[in-house]
């Protein structure tokens, strides 16, 4: 079974995506439903809360998921916040003080290239992990 999830603009004027499969279930079973909403200040990130407690970012122009779900509270998110530039995102539910998720490509392309002993992916490699987007050398500091 697939979802998908149509999302508008602020005046509710013009259909603004369509994000598909937000939460996919394993076959037969019912997909998580979305919970909270939230738009970074910048607009280019959509931050989508599930009912069993999944955070997943969406990128507004591609309308793709950026990355996999990011950590959670563990129960369903309530309610979203982004930090006034766009590189936080605080998360709460019911029963569980705020979440906080740091937002920060640079820091994270940091993280990647250490992990990576600080060797770019190769053409292949980046083929095979970044296929919608073009190729770089994101490792030379």
């Amino acid at each position: 079974m697939t979802s998908s999830r149509r999302w508008w603009d602020g005046d509710l004027r013009r259909r603004a995506g369509v994000l598909r499969n937000v939460f996919p279930a394993p076959l037969g079973d019912t997909p998580e439903a979305v919970s909270a909403l939230a738009l970074s200040p910048d607009g280019h990130t959509l931050a989508v809360g599930g009912d069993a407690g999944t955070i997943q970012l969406w990128d507004t122009t591609t309308q793709q998921p950026l990355g996999g779900p990011l950590p959670s509270p563990g129960e369903p998110i309530a309610s979203f916040a982004f930090s006034p530039d766009s590189t936080t995102l605080y998360a709460a539910g019911t029963h569980v003080a705020l979440h906080r998720n740091t937002i920060n490509p640079t820091r994270l392309i940091g993280h990647v290239c250490a992990r990576a002993g600080n060797e770019n992916l190769t053409r292949s490699e980046w083929d095979t992990y970044v296929p919608d987007a073009p190729y770089r050398r994101v490792c030379d500091w």
